[in-house]
């Protein structure tokens, strides 16, 4: 029999598979003997039914979770909806990685109505404190299931002050007037609503609030599991204070408590640092450290927890995954993990493209271990694409495993070099064009010195001039007299380049260093076009290398980027050691219209589909995806061994990158500033691969048994 709400009394066995979930932990910690609410844990599968029917739960789950709350009734003498003697009841979402801030996890004080409120007054001993619960549940309510903004700050109302009633009651009818005009609807008075409504509100994520660690290849809207406990609802009186504390700094990641305390009798409403707590009553400091350190190894998470203290013991009001500083969220996942309480491969899901590229910005320490369990991890090649000598700097500074991609010619753009390449292109004489081109080799060569010197062993592929680049080509007036052509051979370009790699790489070896050149003929359409300039790389080569060239092994490839050289990239394939793919230019030209067109018709489609157009550029996997798939496919069937790389931003976004590994390319190339992120989505890829791959054997598993 399905079970769709488990009770923390159930224990640890029944919530196998929920994990890591603030129910898990606590029935956890119940087990071993520590005191915890009362309370029950709605499981994914029955959030998800929930969701697909708006509006209304199911026979089989009003059954169980009537079942349940007559449980939680039994154990703490009050009744859900009873005028006089009612429970209350926090719901949140369980799984931890839902959206951090508290408005959009948690509706707590559900089962205050107009009546309700007044039972929970006479319960606590005073009206003023019950009335800020309800106001809380409406606001929270309000939120979640209409987005109405809940306040910035809240002003504290004195308990003691019998004119807080009148502000409150104020408030409350103005948000019930929101929730109104809002929705349509009054809030509702029937409890058993209230209810419905905050486990279909907290189950049913947005997509764009979803941590990276619970993507699923789908992009559909996830199901979360939700929590519900009952309230503490001793007298008022006994109410010693409460408070809000992270287990570890949310700004650093230090490990420690850190949060505030405001006591009960507190005149002033005004919040102590938690030291207070510790110094006015130890014991119940004490308690609340050993809970959060049990709660925080149990559930593999930094936790921000409401409590409250009475004469006897500490309530925890609600949990939830700490929002963190990009430096705390990497400094406490590595901790975490050297702590023994997490695995590298869970550190490393908890990362996204956010936290990496302020931690770059910030130059974290700790991000350098993190780097190296995804190095570890991921199976293929994060390179460079370079264009200026600072970026190979900087590639290497980032941990890339080589250059896929330097873009020659753009080296040539800046003030004090491009004259003489345009002077160069448009010589009359091929005299004139020579010098030109003996202007620029040497200038090419320093460049390329200082490439293969940062990256002493490591591949760096250098594309030959690409004249797509109109900014390299002079402007041409009706009266220039060297008319309607440049007198520029592109295979003395060509020649002048190669022969630049190649005594860049001469002067290397002879200081000592490795050298791994790789050269890329841009645009390449024919197998013809890829055998002649193979051909006189290796011409150049044999002149220029000499007796070094046993330590030079250099390779040279080819960059598809239009649909037809995808399809005949095994005819290309035959005269090339590797292939670049380039992304960018492939989603631009495959669509079959101008990059313009397709831009506005993904922002069309998003408009449409009431959804932001995505700024990460995914890869088109039917449509490019499949293409490159196909092209690696062909051209592997000739050359077994054949290297194939692509470039592009899609390889910032991490269903892109388990694509690429899925298909079996070998590496990526992406702008320096992409290179941490990259590493780590790769790392993430390899990781999605085996859990999705354990979680099919599983489910055959079951299949048999069944």
């Amino acid at each position: 029999m399905i079970k769709r709400v488990m009770l923390l009394e159930d224990g640890t066995a029944e919530m196998k598979g929920i994990t890591p979930s603030i129910g898990a932990a606590l029935a956890a910690l119940r087990e071993a003997g520590w005191s915890v609410p009362t309370g029950m844990v709605v499981t994914t599968d029955s959030c998800r039914a929930c969701c697909a029917r708006p509006g209304e739960l199911s026979d089989e789950m009003n059954e169980e979770i009537g079942n349940a709350i007559r449980q939680l009734e039994q154990q703490t003498g009050k009744l859900f909806g009873h005028a006089d003697h009612p429970m209350l009841l926090h719901v949140q979402a369980d799984s931890l990685v839902a959206p951090a801030t508290a408005e959009a996890c948690i509706i707590p004080y559900v089962g205050l109505n107009d009546d309700t409120v007044e039972g929970f007054a006479r319960q606590t001993g005073n009206r003023v404190y019950a009335l800020q619960c309800y106001l809380t549940e409406i606001q929270h309510y309000g939120h979640i299931k209409y987005g109405i903004a809940y306040p910035a700050a809240v002003q504290p109302i004195d308990a003691q002050r019998s004119s807080g009633e009148a502000e409150l009651e104020r408030s409350i009818a103005e948000w019930k007037q929101l929730i109104q005009k809002k929705s349509g609807h009054p809030f509702p008075q029937d409890v058993r609503l209230q209810l419905q409504a905050a486990i279909h509100g907290l189950s049913f994520s947005n997509p764009k609030e979803i941590s990276v660690e619970n993507l699923t290849s789908q992009q559909e809207p996830t199901a979360w599991p939700v929590f519900i406990h009952a309230v503490s609802q001793g007298k008022y009186s006994d109410l010693k204070g409460k408070g809000s504390v992270y287990t570890r700094n949310p700004a650093t990641g230090e490990k420690g408590l850190i949060g505030d305390y405001l006591p009960a009798q507190s005149q002033s409403g005004m919040l102590h640092a938690l030291s207070y707590l510790k110094r006015h009553d130890s014991e119940r400091y004490t308690e609340l450290e050993t809970i959060c350190t049990e709660l925080e190894k149990r559930t593999g998470k930094v936790l921000e927890i409401a409590y409250t203290i009475d004469s006897a013991s500490i309530c925890l009001e609600h949990i939830r995954s700490a929002s963190l500083s990009p430096a705390a969220a990497i400094k406490s996942a590595v901790d975490l993990v050297l702590e023994g309480v997490i695995q590298p491969e869970h550190a490393l899901l908890r990362m996204d493209s956010e936290i990496l590229a302020e931690s770059r910005k910030q130059e974290i320490p700790e991000m350098k271990r993190l780097l190296e369990w995804a190095d570890e991890i991921k199976e293929i090649s994060i390179l460079a694409k370079v264009e200026e000598t600072a970026d190979a700097l900087q590639a290497k500074a980032w941990g890339a495993d080589g250059i896929g991609l330097c873009v020659a010619d753009v080296m040539f753009m800046s003030p004090h070099r491009k004259p003489f390449v345009q002077k160069m292109m448009l010589a009359n004489t091929e005299e004139e064009r020579r010098r030109g081109l003996e202007r620029l080799l040497p200038m090419q060569q320093s460049d390329l010195e200082v490439l293969f010197e940062a990256m002493n062993g490591r591949p760096a592929a250098i594309q030959l001039f690409d004249f797509s680049r109109y900014e390299l080509v002079p402007e041409r007036g009706e009266g220039d007299q060297h008319g309607d052509q440049l007198h520029v051979d592109l295979s003395e370009l060509y020649e002048m380049q190669l022969e630049a790699v190649f005594r860049a790489a001469v002067r290397c070896i002879r200081e000592g260093l490795w050298v791994r050149p790789e050269i890329l003929i841009p645009h390449v359409e024919h197998a013809q076009e890829m055998q002649d300039i193979r051909e006189l790389a290796d011409h150049v080569a044999a002149q220029v290398l000499g007796e070094e060239r046993r330590h030079c092994i250099y390779k040279v490839g080819a960059v598809i980027s239009s649909p037809r050289a995808a399809l005949t990239a095994s005819q290309i394939a035959r005269y090339a050691d590797f292939i670049l793919f380039a992304g960018d230019e492939l989603s631009e030209s495959t669509p079959g219209c101008i990059p313009e067109e397709a831009e506005q018709r993904e922002e069309d489609y998003a408009t449409m589909l009431h959804t932001e157009p995505d700024p990460l550029r995914k890869l088109d996997i039917e449509g490019v995806g499949r293409l490159v798939e196909h092209a690696v496919a062909q051209s592997r069937l000739r050359k077994p061994h054949l290297k194939t790389v692509i470039s592009g931003e899609h390889s910032r976004d991490v269903q892109s990158m388990a694509f690429i590994q899925q298909i079996g390319l070998d590496a990526v190339c992406v702008r320096p500033e992409h290179i941490l992120w990259a590493r780590v989505a790769a790392a993430q890829a390899v990781i999605r691969k085996a859990k999705e791959k354990q979680n099919t054997s599983e489910d055959e598993d079951i299949s048999t048994i069944a």
